[in-house]
């Protein structure tokens, strides 16, 4: 796996005129690789990794993985929001298997990946719960093993642990980075916390 990111720049069109959000910005992730782009809020970040993600489109420059270019949404990428972003009325299993499911991928793999998954993040035996009975470290860690369900090429993490107490985010922490040395899954994350960035990457 190759992340390319080549002179990127975005700009958007506000009331009070344009506002450059990325200038110039060049980049790359290898196969394996834990990288964290660290900047305070309102630098630039979360854009970025919205554009990796194909989200968004920049007004000028690149975004590659593998020599191929990102022009929309895709299975190679994987994406874990600060939000859990789960569907409340499913079930934790239904939940990490909706993107094999959007995939066409049939109902038996579907359970045996998302349930591999959940073993892999500790949560087999809250399969059958609902989102609302878990913790925030809970539901992060589904989240997690949703994107990692699809078998991306890199993780994106936008401030995944933003929304967590400390003890629970450096638990998080410790998690996300025994996750990556047993998957290694190529990681891109966004933080504002210098010591996350420093101990994770």
């Amino acid at each position: 796996m190759h992340l390319e990111v080549s002179d990127l720049h975005k700009h958007f069109k506000t009331l009070k005129g344009t506002v450059t959000a990325l200038k110039g910005v060049n980049m790359h992730v290898e196969q394996g690789e834990f990288v964290c782009v660290v900047g305070a809020s309102g630098s630039g970040k979360s854009t970025l990794l919205r554009l990796v993600a194909g989200l968004d489109v920049p007004t000028t420059g690149r975004v590659e993985v593998d020599n191929e270019p990102v022009t929309g949404p895709g299975a190679d990428r994987g994406m874990v929001f600060q939000d859990y972003t789960l569907y409340p009325w499913m079930t934790v299993q239904k939940n990490v298997e909706f993107g094999l499911k959007l995939q066409g991928v049939d109902k038996q793999t579907r359970r045996e990946q998302a349930s591999y998954y959940l073993e892999m993040v500790g949560l087999v035996q809250f399969a059958s719960a609902l989102p609302k009975a878990l913790s925030g470290g809970m539901k992060q860690r589904v989240a997690i093993a949703r994107a990692l369900t699809s078998q991306p090429k890199i993780l994106l993490m936008d401030e995944p642990f933003g929304a967590l107490d400390v003890q629970t985010k450096e638990t998080m922490q410790q998690f996300l980075l025994d996750l990556w040395e047993r998957t290694v899954t190529s990681i891109l994350m966004i933080t504002h916390d210098v010591r996350e960035a420093v101990f994770l990457a």
